[in-house]
This record gives structure tokens, C-alpha cells and sequence, in this order.
């Protein structure tokens, strides 16, 4: 009796597997489509100052609706997360500029590349994209 409990409790086991993914953890979600039509971010090129001094860049939507979001990431040429932000429509224009932080002694020269995900309502709807990337260069004084 022992043995079909252990049978059952392996059975169980494994056809839970597929939908917890690898390691055990949720499965990811689904890769998120790049909505070039939904706009663009962008920045100059520049030298990467000595301390840490805030560099510009900008954005412009044109999504579908007037309510949406932007998660904004910034990331160094390793790799990393040196900066981030979020736009929502409630307090953000369509279009504009902002600034983020970046301390030269913790990054290096390089290209960085700006990353955008989107989020638009239509009522209950919601619907995900993602800009296209855009690069900036940061070198050396």
C-alpha cells in the first residue's frame, strides 16, 4: 500500500513539473512584443564626468490610449541596472524629457541602452509592448 502512495505522490509530483517550469519557480511569461508604432525613447551621446552628475534623455508615446505606463530601465554596457523610473499617464505627458543619476566611478565607458515596457488600458484591457531599445554612448574626458 505504501508503494502506491509513493507512486501516486511521484505522479503528482512530475505533472506539476512542466507548469512550474525549471528549479521549481513559475514558468516566465510570455516574451513581450516590441510596438516600435507605440513610440521611442532616446539620448545623446556624451562623456561619462568624474562623480556622479545626471545625464538626459527622452521619450515620446504614441499609444492607443490615454491610459497606460512605462517601466524605463537604463542599462550600463556590463549589463546592469544603473537606473530606473516609472511614466504613468495619471502625471506624465506623452512626450518629454528626464534625467537620471549615474556615478562614473561605478560605471564605465561604453554604450548604454535604454529599455521601455508599456502598458495600455482600453477599460478592463490591458495590453503589453515594448519600445525598441535605444543606445547612447558615455566615454571616456
Amino acid at each position: 500500500m505504501r508503494s502506491h502512495a509513493r507512486l501516486l505522490a511521484a505522479a503528482l509530483v512530475a505533472a506539476s513539473l512542466p507548469l512550474l517550469g525549471p528549479a521549481g519557480h513559475a514558468s516566465a511569461a510570455e516574451p513581450v512584443e516590441v510596438r516600435a508604432d507605440w513610440g521611442r525613447t532616446a539620448a545623446p551621446d556624451g562623456v561619462l564626468k568624474r562623480g556622479c552628475k545626471r545625464y538626459a534623455y527622452r521619450y515620446r508615446l504614441t499609444v492607443p490610449t490615454d491610459d497606460w505606463e512605462v517601466e524605463v530601465k537604463i542599462k550600463d554596457p556590463k549589463g546592469h541596472k544603473v537606473a530606473s523610473t516609472y511614466l504613468l499617464s495619471d502625471s506624465e505627458e506623452p512626450t518629454g524629457g528626464l534625467r537620471f543619476r549615474l556615478c562614473g566611478v561605478a560605471s564605465s565607458p561604453g554604450r548604454f541602452t535604454i529599455k521601455a515596457k508599456v502598458s495600455v488600458w482600453d477599460g478592463w484591457d490591458e495590453e503589453e509592448g515594448r519600445l525598441p531599445n535605444s543606445h547612447f554612448r558615455l566615454r571616456r574626458p
